[in-house]
C-alpha cells in the first residue's frame, strides 16, 4: 500500500508537469522552506501531491522542499518526504534527466523510512524500495555494483561548491584516482543509479543536501545491498527535517572504504 501511494503521488505529478507549457518552467514564485528558488514547475508539481494528499484523505503530514511541513489531520506518522522536482536547473534548462523524490516515513529519523520511490524524468523509469523487500527498478530486482577498487569506478559526484572551496580540495585525490565521473544534477537519481549499479558510488561532501533529496534513494540504496556514510565514516541518520544539511558517500562496501581513506578529514 506504501509504494502504491508514492508511485501515485508521481504519477499525479507527471501528469501535472506535461500539461505545463515548457516555457513556464522556469518562471521564478518565491524563495522555499528549504532555501532555493521556487520555480513554477516545482510550485505546480506540489500543489498537485498536496490536492491528491486531500482528495483520498490521507492523515499525517509531508515535508517538502517548496511548503516545509503541512498536516493533514491529527496525526504526526506517517510522513510523506517529498522533493516535487529533483534537479530543477535541468528541468528548466531543457536537460535531461530530472525527477520527483517521494518517501514515507512512520518515525522522526532518516532511519524510520521505510518506502521510498524516484521517477526518472523523461524516461518515466521507477527506481523504488520497500523496508526488507528488496529494491527495484520499474519490475526489475536490483542491486549496488561489486567493482571493489576505485580505478574501475564511475562516480556522481557535485561540484558545486558555492564558497566552500576546501570540497573540491578534499576529492581531488579521489577524482585523480577513478576511471571516470559523472555530473548530473539530480542528487536522487545519482544515488538511484548507484542503488541499480549504474554508478559505482555517488558522493556529495559539501553540507548542502538536504532531507528531501536523500530520503527515497536512502531507503532504495538500503534495500540494494548499499551503504549510505557521512563523511566521517559512520552510518547516515539525521533527523527528517529540512534545516539538516547532509553529506554523504553511498556505494558498496569496499568502495566506500577506500574512498574514505582518501579523503579522511580531522574530525
Amino acid at each position: 500500500m506504501s509504494l502504491k501511494l508514492l508511485e501515485e503521488i508521481c504519477k499525479v505529478e507527471i501528469d501535472t508537469i506535461l500539461k505545463i507549457p515548457e516555457k513556464e518552467f522556469s518562471k521564478f514564485i518565491k524563495i522555499g522552506a528549504g532555501g532555493d528558488k521556487t520555480k513554477f514547475i516545482d510550485l505546480v508539481a506540489e500543489e498537485a501531491t498536496i490536492s491528491y494528499l486531500e482528495k483520498i484523505g490521507y492523515e499525517g503530514r509531508i515535508i517538502s522542499e517548496e511548503i516545509g511541513e503541512k498536516r493533514f489531520g491529527n496525526k504526526d506518522y506517517p510522513i510523506i518526504i517529498l522533493d516535487p522536482i529533483d534537479g530543477t536547473t535541468n528541468a528548466i534548462r531543457g536537460m535531461i534527466p530530472y525527477s520527483i523524490s517521494v518517501a514515507i516515513s512512520n518515525g522522526p529519523m532518516l532511519s524510520d523510512i521505510y518506502a521510498g520511490v524516484v521517477l526518472e524524468i523523461p524516461s518515466n523509469r521507477i527506481f523504488k524500495a520497500e523496508k526488507n523487500k528488496g529494491a527495484y527498478l520499474n519490475e526489475k530486482r536490483i542491486h549496488v555494483s561489486n567493482i571493489t577498487s576505485l580505478r574501475n569506478a564511475i562516480i556522481g559526484i557535485d561540484m558545486k561548491a558555492r564558497g566552500k572551496n576546501y570540497c573540491i580540495k578534499e576529492v581531488l585525490p579521489l577524482i585523480f584516482s577513478v576511471k571516470q565521473i559523472r555530473i548530473l544534477g539530480s542528487a536522487a537519481l545519482e544515488l538511484c543509479y548507484v542503488a541499480s549499479g549504474a554508478l559505482d558510488l555517488y558522493i556529495d561532501n559539501r553540507e548542502l543536501l538536504r532531507i528531501t533529496d536523500i530520503a527515497a534513494p536512502y531507503i532504495i540504496i538500503k534495500e540494494a545491498g548499499g551503504k549510505i556514510l557521512k563523511i566521517d565514516g559512520s552510518e547516515l541518520d539525521c533527523s527528517i527535517d529540512l534545516k539538516e544539511r547532509i553529506s554523504l558517500i553511498a556505494g558498496n562496501n569496499e568502495v566506500c572504504k577506500e574512498v574514505l581513506s582518501k579523503i579522511r578529514r580531522n574530525f
